[in-house]
């Protein structure tokens, strides 16, 4: 991944400020990251479903500091990190919505590692409901959500995130969320939007979440990724696990897609 020097940028216009110049920089890394190609190994392909996080421009903020006093080009330095536990692409756990629920150190790992499933939903409007109907319909050529999947909706809407509309999006319907969890048993249930509460007067109540995190069947919620689109096949395996800190209701993750090229690994690995 090459980004643009800071001679470069000058050229473009003497008349932008060393801030503008920096930030055009990474506008223009971040898009070459989207843009490269995924690491390849032999048998397999690695999709980075992440969104990069910037300091001092997150919706849910994110500030970064160096703790130290570094004056020459090399010094061991560390940095100080504030955060909301909801930034970037990020799991959440039961105890976002239960005094007593899980937190993000008390799930198994197997919630954000394992077989998972791309659902296209990309037709779906804003507002619109999500329904058991839809995630049968859009996973059929893929032989269907399995029980113990990790569903992730492709909506289209990552290109939202970080602007004025990033909480566009539709939402699942009660019932299409009990048959995720109840007959279907999945391990989570992710989007490329900002989440899938309902909407309307009844999402006032949280019914989603009070489903998805009740006591017994805690089901994480996996929000603001980026790149499905990305995958060459609907079926993949899934690695995204959360800071295992104490009392904490979410993290960001590092949300990651492994996608085999041989058939053999991917049999091995479930899928």
């Amino acid at each position: 991944m090459t980004a643009t020097t800071g001679a470069q940028a000058g050229r473009t216009s003497s008349a932008l400020r060393a801030p503008d110049v920096a930030h055009i920089q990474e506008e223009t890394a971040e898009r070459l990251q989207a843009q490269a190609g995924p690491l390849r190994a032999a048998a397999y392909e690695v999709f980075d479903l992440t969104h990069r996080l910037r300091p001092s421009e997150e919706q849910y903020a994110l500030e970064v500091s160096e703790r130290g006093n570094r004056t020459t080009p090399t010094g061991d330095i560390q940095s100080d990190v504030s955060l909301w536990s909801h930034v970037g692409t990020h799991f959440e756990a039961a105890r976002h919505f239960y005094r007593g629920g899980k937190d993000t150190s008390d799930f198994p790992l197997e919630h954000g590692l394992g077989p998972a499933i791309r659902v296209d939903l990309r037709h779906k409007a804003t507002n619109e409901p999500i329904t058991v109907q839809d995630f049968e319909t859009a996973t059929a050529a893929a032989g269907g959500i399995r029980a113990g999947d990790r569903v992730f909706m492709w909506q289209g809407r990552d290109h939202l995130y970080r602007t004025p509309h990033s909480h566009d999006r539709p939402y699942v319907t009660e019932e299409a969320a009990a048959w995720l969890i109840e007959d279907r048993k999945i391990m989570a249930l992710g989007t490329d939007s900002s989440g899938f509460e309902v909407r309307g007067e009844r999402g006032k109540d949280f019914p989603l979440h009070t489903l998805f995190f009740r006591p017994g069947r805690e089901v994480p919620m996996i929000e603001c990724l980026r790149g499905l689109g990305d995958l060459p096949r609907d079926r993949f395996f899934f690695i995204g696990l959360p800071l295992p800190v104490k009392d904490l209701d979410a993290s960001p993750i590092r949300a990651v897609a492994l996608v085999p090229t041989d058939e053999t690994l991917a049999r091995l690995l479930g899928l």
